[in-house]
């Protein structure tokens, strides 16, 4: 108890020897040169920061501009043929479907899948006319995806 009391009586002594100090600058939200908004040190008596052009400082702000807009090509070969087959049901009577009209390999017209499926099904389609060693690169291939998707992946 007269431990906490000599502490007190020494801190009031403190005070009364040191006098009222001086506030220290508080800190608030300003501007900055650099873009963004940064604590600064405020003037005792405005309500503005150091950093702030209302406070009567020189410096200049940077303000940046917005990106300018990239040119953009309406005519690129994707852009102008998107939705080119979506008539062809309506004109030809539904006798032929879009998948039909897309040129490529036959075993990848109108089919979606990995690597692995995608070489068991040119394997299927067109494996008995492939040159030999076309056949054994496609089989080992086939070998190495195979026990990739079974060790790894979301496939497992």
């Amino acid at each position: 108890m007269a431990a906490a009391a000599a502490t007190l009586l020494l801190r009031a002594a403190g005070r009364a020897l040191l006098g009222r100090a001086a506030p220290l600058p508080r800190a608030e939200r300003g501007i900055s040169d650099c873009g963004g908004a940064r604590w600064a040190p405020v003037r005792p008596g405005l309500p503005v920061p150091l950093s702030s052009p209302l406070a009567g400082l020189t410096r200049p702000i940077r303000i940046k501009e917005p990106p300018k807009r990239k040119p953009v090509d309406r005519w690129t070969k994707k852009r102008a043929l998107f939705g080119v087959y979506d008539n062809v049901g309506i004109l030809g009577g539904f006798q032929i479907h879009p998948k039909n009209l897309i040129m490529g390999p036959t075993w990848l017209r109108g089919w979606r899948g990995n690597e692995l499926q995608r070489c068991l099904r040119k394997k299927q389609m067109v494996g008995d006319r492939m040159f030999a060693e076309d056949y054994h690169k496609l089989n080992k291939r086939i070998r190495y995806l195979y026990k990739r998707f079974n060790r790894t992946g979301k496939h497992r």
